[in-house]
């Protein structure tokens, strides 16, 4: 995965920065959308930013276990 990729144009959010998010303990959308705007303005991007947040929530707890 491109982690420079930016998955929200409106707020320039990339794939990296998701995953930062989701390693700093966010662990749901919303939780996401407080720590780095994405998916909060036109809210296009809102179903990428959702698997993204699943994608590196299993990641992440795989990798503490």
């Amino acid at each position: 995965m491109n982690l420079d990729k930016i998955v929200c144009n409106c707020m320039s959010i990339t794939n990296g920065m998701i995953k930062d998010a989701v390693y700093a303990g966010a662990s749901s959308l919303e939780e996401v959308q407080d720590a780095t705007g994405a998916g909060t303005v036109c809210g296009t991007c809102r179903d990428d930013v959702q698997r993204l947040v699943e994608q590196f929530v299993k990641e992440r707890d795989s990798k503490n276990n």
